[in-house]
């Protein structure tokens, strides 16, 4: 890769950049030209007395000593009338705006061009180097996003017009010392001393300016990170009387800041000086030259007004490129660096292949035997290492590896499927160097499942096939990725997110018919089995024991953030109704128990204890809100006026609401208060606003709501909570009757469908549920990435998963299913110990590994490993 980012966006689209460049000095600086010419002879109209004709774009070289009528004639021009002349000239004029307008559209398309195609080029270059970057590389790879990102904020400019811009400033410092020997040849060395004078200027009214912004921007920060320190000093402050100590601490920092800052003001102030000048000096300087003329001087050294105007736009516009061009410098010297670092790091992410292997990757071997001679390696995701590692596996076989966690089983694993390089020695699979092969099609044929899976964000279905190929994809149906997901036993996670996830009818009108009959077929087999008594059931008429009392009030699912349990309380509509029950001082004395009686219960336990945030309607951060609430409250009556006032009730109600007699069992719900709650219920249904109808989608027994889970929709209630396992014996009867109806896979589609993300999120109407990343546990990530292993279908598979912390009769269920599953194809896997092992059918091959090398097994083993 380039070091010079001027170089790089050249490189990334030459073509372009010339193009942009040629249009801009080959036909800009021409049209220029014509304007500058048209405006002195437009302004020659005006100056001169009226005689028959003018010339018009007439070029004559003037020569020092010479007379005016001898100058060389470089184009005749025309000869116009002084009335025709300024229509012909404007006419000109806005002949050459529209084409320099033109001309600036399609260069700036060029140039913008250029700079997406630069970076493109860099995020393309940055992806590769991580792509083919090796496993020990993570200390560059770790630094190589910040400097890119960096990089990509600060060249754009620079990309885009940083060779254009330079080629038109010599340009048009080029037309400017042309257009001043136009005018006399005495304006020529005045004009190149001007624009150098220009130059200097700008070059040091832009560094002091950079050095006063990088000081006030280290001020900003020193400041708001001193007044959080003073912040988290207040208890400290205030214990021992320290405001007068830290006021003088922040004071002389301030002062020090101050100073550095009324330095670098200065330094600014006296750069400006200097422009500030030119803007004064340069018009007089280019007059006095212009009126300047020798002892024997004839009017034909006078300069005409016209050309002196046409000198001095020249000028202008060279100082204005000249200024931009010490602007890209600028930015050039930021950015440089930066090109340096990233080429550097991306030299040392680069593939670098033994001398004795090819450049170019070798065809994938159909078969063959998996060969390591006198290899050493370190794999830095398990920190293990090998040395002398010489061995010789036929496949297909299946291969067991024995070692204990920290051996270097894990490392042969990895390196044995070619996720690590050997630091000595190769590994070759059919007398190929697994680092001469693809590093994708390698992947694919010899899959590794060593280490928890790294989610992606989308479904939990494209989490499970990342990295297969459309036709491993197409190959691996329903039925086969659910015998996976319980060979991997990931199947009981994706069936309980199918329960949880939602079905919109609308969208899958065949689906929510059938989830509605095996409804009634769940109600009929809870009958049948006496277990009716497990779920309470939704009914309008009566009030649900299960479900707390803003559930039983809104009878339905929210719809979006409108209704639900946080915002509930605030709702006005809410409000509205339960002022119309005579409900709120009710629901508030209700809220005022159970916060009192909350604060009693838990008043010996700390914020933290698992107790108080498993059964507390109120967080921890509430706590002493509450406290001091019943302390100044002792019932709901008398509440303070004003804001305060309203939001004491608003909080109060906002616990009644979360408050469920079975759950939390204060006794504070009896028949009469479940009947007037009935009633609410009614109510907010009944007087409901139109606007509010699609923000609340209400339980009904001869549909589908597509706001709750599957779950939900085939029990249509509540499990009950007052027996014990209860939820796991309704549960049980649900899959069976699932199973009964052909609904299961439909449950494993609806898990799969999940959403994962990198926070936790709710599922809103005809969504599915949302998964937050941080919800799945080690034990899936392993088996996700297990999955992802076998849905490959690769000729060689080699579990380097630690199988430790698992029982020996599961590890051998497992293991006993896998060989089943890769009968015929080849298979590796690490066993943790002899005892487990000893457990297995016999392996085609045992490698046993202790400390850091594969050390010999029995004679039969041997033989099975041929030297």
């Amino acid at each position: 890769m380039q070091r010079d980012p001027i170089l790089f966006a050249w490189a990334s689209s030459p073509r372009r950049h010339a193009a942009a460049l040629g249009l801009a000095v080959g036909l800009g600086t021409p049209l220029a030209l014509f304007v500058l010419l048209c405006l002195r002879d437009l302004i020659a109209v005006l100056t001169r007395s009226t005689p028959e004709s003018l010339p018009f774009l007439r070029i004559a070289l003037p020569l020092p000593g010479h007379h005016e009528s001898e100058a060389p004639i470089l184009l005749q021009g025309w000869s116009l009338a002084p009335t025709e002349l300024p229509l012909i000239a404007l006419t000109a004029l806005a002949a050459a705006a529209l084409l320099l307008a033109v001309l600036g559209a399609v260069i700036a398309y060029l140039c913008f061009s250029v700079q997406a195609r630069a970076m493109a080029r860099l995020r393309a270059r940055a992806t590769d180097a991580i792509l083919a970057s090796p496993p020990g590389a993570r200390e560059d790879l770790r630094a190589l996003p910040g400097l890119v990102g960096q990089a990509l904020a600060r060249m754009g400019q620079l990309s885009a017009v940083g060779i254009v811009v330079p080629g038109l400033t010599l340009a048009a410092i080029l037309l400017a010392l042309v257009m001043a020997e136009l005018a006399a040849p005495r304006l020529v060395p005045v004009t190149a001393l001007l624009l150098a004078a220009v130059g200097l200027a700008r070059a040091l009214l832009a560094s002091r300016t950079a050095a006063r912004r990088g000081l006030r921007r280290a001020d900003t920060a020193a400041t708001e990170a001193g007044l959080r320190d003073l912040i988290r000093r207040m208890p400290a402050v205030r214990a021992h009387g320290a405001a007068a100590f830290e006021r003088r601490r922040l004071g002389l920092r301030a002062r020090a800041a101050r100073t550095t800052l009324v330095r670098a003001e200065t330094r600014l102030a006296l750069a400006r000086a200097p422009a500030l000048a030119l803007v004064v000096i340069l018009p007089a300087l280019l007059v006095a030259t212009a009126l300047w003329q020798g002892e024997a001087a004839t009017e034909a050294d006078n300069v005409l007004p016209g050309a002196l105007a046409a000198a001095a736009g020249a000028f202008a516009l060279a100082a204005t490129l000249v200024a931009l061009s010490l602007q890209l410098w600028n930015q050039y010297r930021v950015v440089a660096p930066l090109f340096r670092t990233i080429a550097d790091t991306l030299s040392v992410l680069g593939p670098r292949l033994p001398g004795n292997l090819p450049q170019h990757t070798a065809p994938f071997p159909e078969a063959g035997n998996l060969v390591a001679r006198g290899v050493g390696a370190y794999d830095p995701g398990s920190g293990e290492r090998l040395t002398g590692v010489d061995l010789a596996l036929p496949m297909p076989a299946h291969v067991a590896i024995v070692g204990h966690r920290g051996s270097g089983a894990r490392a042969l694993a990895a390196l044995l499927a070619g996720q690590i390089e050997p630091t000595a020695g190769a590994v070759t699979y059919g007398g190929t160097d697994l680092r001469a092969l693809d590093s994708a099609e390698r992947a694919r044929r010899i899959a590794l499942a060593g280490s928890e899976a790294i989610l992606i964000e989308g479904t939990l279905r494209q989490n499970l096939l990342y990295g297969a190929r459309s036709g491993d994809r197409e190959a691996s149906g329903l039925a086969e990725r659910i015998a996976i997901l319980k060979l991997t036993g990931l199947d009981a996670f994706v069936y309980e997110r199918g329960l949880e996830a939602s079905v919109d009818p609308e969208d899958d009108p065949a689906t929510a018919a059938a989830l509605v009959d095996a409804r009634r077929a769940v109600r009929e087999a809870l009958a049948a089995e006496g277990m009716a008594r497990l779920v309470e059931p939704f009914d309008p008429a009566r009030y649900n024991h299960q479900a707390t009392i803003g559930e039983n009030i809104l009878f339905g699912e929210a719809v979006g953030p409108a209704f639900s349990e946080g915002r509930l309380a605030a709702h006005p509509y809410l409000r509205a109704v339960l002022e119309a029950e005579d409900l709120t001082r009710t629901l508030a004395d209700v809220g005022l128990q159970v916060a009192r009686s909350t604060v009693e219960i838990f008043s010996d336990l700390p914020d933290d204890h698992p107790l108080f945030e498993t059964f507390s309607l109120f967080p921890a951060a509430e706590r002493g809100y509450f406290e001091d609430l019943i302390a100044r409250q002792p019932d709901s009556r008398g509440f303070r006026r004003g804001p305060a006032g309203h939001r004491d009730r608003e909080r109060l109600i906002g616990l009644a609401l979360r408050y469920s007699e079975t759950r939390h069992r204060f006794g504070l719900i009896d028949a009469s208060l479940e009947e007037r709650l009935v009633a609410v219920r009614h109510s907010f249904a009944a007087m409901l606003p139109p606007r509010y109808r699609e923000k609340v989608e209400f339980y009904d027994p001869a549909r589908l709501t597509a706001a709750a889970s599957l779950e939900e929709n085939l029990l249509f209630g509540r499990i009950t909570q007052g027996e014990a396992g209860a939820e796991a014996r309704v549960r049980a009867l649900v899959r069976r009757v699932l199973a009964e109806q052909g609904l299961e896979p439909t449950v494993y589609r609806l898990g799969l469908a999940t959403r994962i993300e990198a926070g936790a999120a709710g599922a809103g109407q005809g969504q599915r549920a949302v998964l937050g990343e941080g919800a799945i546990g080690p034990r899936e990530r392993v088996a996700i990435e297990f999955v992802r292993c076998l849905v490959r279908r690769p000729d060689i598979l080699v579990v380097g998963l630690s199988l430790d912390d698992r029982k020996p009769d599961e590890i051998t269920a497992r293991v006993e299913r896998l060989r089943a599953l890769r009968a015929g194809a080849g298979l590796i896997v690490c066993l943790p110990d002899e005892a487990t092992l000893s457990r297995q059918a016999p392996f085609d091959a045992v490698l046993r590994v202790e400390r850091n090398t594969v050390i010999a097994g029995d004679a039969e083993e041997q033989a099975a490993i041929p030297a």
